[in-house]
């Protein structure tokens, strides 16, 4: 149906199929429509090879013999064996030999046409040495007394494996898997497999290629590596498998000698602020990150390695774990390397990432300068310690007051440290912002700035958390005994004053240094008490009334409420505060 469509999209009544169509579903849908079809119909006329009107499908290497059977089964006696074949390119079959078996028994016949030598068996198959121009469609046709008794139509292509560099390989190359099928059409997918069988990641950069690769190879990439491709449509083999050994020389080092070094930049940064580390604009296949220790790199010709990335093993190993890798992680996202860090002060220096494609590779440099500030606290004086790393970026570091920029500041100068003292206690000439600054070679400057405030004036401390935890502790205490006793007082005033006849009395001493035994006639306290107090009067007088002894607190506290609940809430309140603290109300 879609060949037909296509056909009719050709036509005159393209046109007038997207007009009648355009009342009912309007006119940008009509469009719509129309670049579809049309867009169908130039996929399918541009590979009009790619219909499936094969019956088998043969891959074959480059240079090697490739067998072509006429019958999947038994061999079937016929009297006339023609084999045609047509290219991708070609419109019309092309006669390779014609075998006319009632004259003659076909037994490793041999013929020659164009140049090429095809040799037929007894069961009627083909078979030569493929070239690179032997891709395409084989028909096997035969006939019986002048009728067509069977065609078997083969699609045969064509595989050439590369492998690159050539073995054996140098330690630490790139090495580049490659398989290419032609036609294209005949490969439905395919990938690459390690010696242990482990699929390996396989790009497609081009129809009917299949890639992959092994960057910075070692000898334990030794063996033999398998390419598995799927073919497209009908096959009484529905996989091929081919290999490539890969050797490599573990005695032989790769080679370089033209890298290809961007200008040295510089930066510079406060310490534990991010920091872009750039890489080469280079999408390569490995990245690499050299580090040169502050102030020494001249000094000190071998670096550190401190990063490695294999893009197609996604392998990551770092020795710091300060750095962040940015940009494409896997082989199909693009985009370039470069390198997130927060320094610390001893991660300055020099750095060079190195980007390797292929055999190439591709190096930028990087100068860093930290600054770190701090300081330190004696009896007398507060000292601000400006630190810096990486100097040979470095033409000038001062320390200034801001709101004095005019005063010379007591400083100490130290390779790498310039310290000012602040002498104790800070006073308003000496409070205020101080920066040091970095004025590098390139004429940037690196700034930090830091406060030295006053200290709070005399009596107006605040009190520490930890000293008001007792006082808290005994407020949230004192609130619901407060709000019980109250609770009791309100009850109570309605209370006494319907017993005020009451001629119950205990009479306690007075502030004279005697008491009295409220315990001598307990038969007196043993009324019944109303909702858990007693009703015992007790004339409250101006004077005050001692009570102690703990051990009679709580009959005390059950005297005391029955009369003074009804006279004195202040009372009431000292008396449980010394029910508290175990002194005299």
């Amino acid at each position: 149906m879609c060949i037909n469509l296509s056909c009719m999209i050709f036509t005159p009544h393209c046109t007038s199929l997207c007009l009648r169509t355009s009342p009912e579903f309007g006119s940008m849908r009509t469009y719509s429509l129309c670049f579809v079809l049309v867009y169908m119909c130039l996929i399918l006329s541009s590979a009009p090879d790619r219909a499936n009107n094969w019956t088998d499908v043969v891959i074959a290497q480059e240079g090697r013999p490739v067998t072509l059977p006429c019958s999947d089964g038994p061999a079937t006696v016929a009297e006339q064996v023609t084999w045609m074949m047509m290219r991708p390119e070609e419109k019309h079959w092309t006669l390779l030999l014609s075998v006319n078996s009632s004259r003659r028994p076909v037994d490793r016949l041999l013929s020659s046409t164009h140049g090429r030598t095809f040799e037929i068996f007894e069961d009627v198959s083909l078979q030569f040495i493929a070239t690179a121009t032997d891709g395409g469609r084989y028909s096997c046709l035969m006939q019986q007394r002048g009728r067509k008794l069977k065609e078997k139509i083969i699609l045969l292509a064509l595989l050439k494996l590369t492998l690159a560099p050539a073995p054996p390989i140098p330690l630490g190359s790139t090495v580049r898997l490659t398989a290419q099928v032609s036609p294209y059409y005949a490969v439905a997918g395919g990938m690459w497999l390690s010696p242990a069988g482990v699929p390996l990641l396989t790009v497609v950069p081009a129809q009917g290629t299949l890639l992959t690769k092994l960057p910075r190879v070692n000898r334990g990439d030794n063996g033999l590596y398998i390419c598995s491709i799927h073919v497209q449509g009908q096959s009484s083999k529905p996989e091929y498998k081919h290999t490539l050994n890969v050797t490599v020389n573990a005695w032989e080092a790769a080679k370089f000698p033209n890298i290809k070094y961007d200008s040295t930049g510089s930066k510079a940064s406060l310490s534990n602020l991010p920091v872009t580390l750039p890489c080469p604009p280079v999408s390569g296949d490995y990245v690499q990150l050299y580090w040169w220790k502050p102030n020494l790199y001249m000094s000190n010709p071998e670096p550190e390695l401190v990063f490695q990335f294999d893009r197609w093993r996604n392998h990551m190993k770092q020795n710091r774990s300060n750095f962040q890798l940015l940009g494409p992680s896997s082989v199909e996202a693009k985009g370039n390397f470069s390198f997130l860090l927060r320094p610390k002060l001893g991660d300055a220096g020099r750095y060079q990432c190195e980007v390797f494609l292929d055999s190439a590779v591709f190096g930028q440099s990087t100068t860093l300068t930290v600054l770190h500030v701090s300081n330190k606290t004696s009896s007398s004086t507060l000292d601000l310690i400006c630190k810096y790393a990486e100097r040979s970026q470095v033409k000038r570091a001062k320390w200034t007051h801001v709101e004095r920029p005019d005063v010379q500041l007591p400083m100490k100068a130290m390779l790498g440290m310039l310290t000012v003292s602040v002498s104790l206690p800070v006073t308003p000439e000496t409070a205020g912002q101080y920066i040091c600054t970095l004025l590098l070679e390139n004429s940037q400057t690196l700034n930090y700035t830091y406060t030295v405030t006053l200290p709070p004036p005399e009596g107006s401390s605040v009190p520490q958390p930890s000293a008001l935890l007792p006082s808290l502790s005994l407020l949230l205490f004192l609130m619901p005994v407060i709000a019980v006793a109250v609770g009791v007082l309100l009850w109570r005033r309605g209370r006494c004053s319907l017993r005020r006849n009451v001629d119950v009395e205990h009479t306690l001493s007075h502030y004279s240094g005697e008491v009295e035994n409220i315990y001598e006639n307990p038969e007196d306290l043993r009324q019944s008490p109303l909702h858990g107090v007693y009703m015992v009067s007790y004339h409250c007088s101006s004077k005050r009334t001692f009570i102690s002894g703990s051990t009679v607190w709580r009959v005390c506290v059950d005297v005391c409420l029955g009369r003074c609940l009804c006279a004195s809430p202040h009372f009431i309140v000292s008396l449980t505060l010394a029910i508290l603290t175990d002194e005299p109300a």
